[in-house]
């Protein structure tokens, strides 16, 4: 038994040698060059194809094709109930926001209503929609009134760093996500 454990290694030995050999007679200062000339052309060639970038890392609009907005009324239809006219309306506009690729301006949507009506629930299938991290993307911006801008004597202050932050984030991707809540009680 072990003799023929000892002739297989041997025949295997015997028989991979060939392919040792080529690798000898290759300059190493070339074959690095060409190693590294090779990863260079893939990583420009991953980077320049925003499809598969996105595929791998968070972009600023994700989910820029029709089935988004599909998708979207999908979910509200089957987690959104007694809300038909909220449905109708924001996939209409998320809709008309991501086909237009020439957007002059943000979409804005103010969703009103008695607390437990679901409007952060909305705004987070919203996010969700449009960006695979949802909430948790760096291109969705979520602000607490009663958290983000407490002092009633500090509005001056807050309405200058709001106006910078979003644009600041606007200019880094156009299509950013901004979801105010509890405007009603900021002073």
């Amino acid at each position: 038994m072990k003799l023929r454990r000892a002739a297989l290694r041997a025949a295997l030995a015997l028989a991979l040698l060939p392919l040792l050999t080529p690798a000898g007679a290759v300059e190493p200062i070339s074959l690095g060059l060409a190693i590294a000339g090779a990863a260079a052309s893939a990583l420009t060639g991953f980077i320049s194809y925003p499809r598969l970038y996105c595929y791998f890392r968070e972009c600023c609009l994700q989910r820029n094709d029709p089935r988004a907005a599909a998708a979207l009324q999908d979910t509200l239809d089957k987690r959104l109930f007694g809300q038909h006219l909220v449905s109708k309306v924001v996939v209409k506009a998320v809709r008309g926001f991501l086909n237009n690729t020439n957007a002059k301006k943000p979409l804005a949507l103010s969703l009103h209503g008695w607390t437990g009506t679901g409007k952060n629930f909305v705004s987070k299938i919203v996010a969700e929609s449009i960006y695979k991290k949802g909430l948790q993307s760096k291109y969705v911006h979520q602000f607490v009134a009663t958290l983000h801008f407490p002092h009633a004597h500090s509005i001056n202050l807050y309405k200058d760093q709001l106006q910078s932050w979003i644009r600041g984030n606007v200019s880094i991707c156009p299509r950013s996500l901004f979801i105010f809540d509890e405007m009603d009680k900021m002073h």
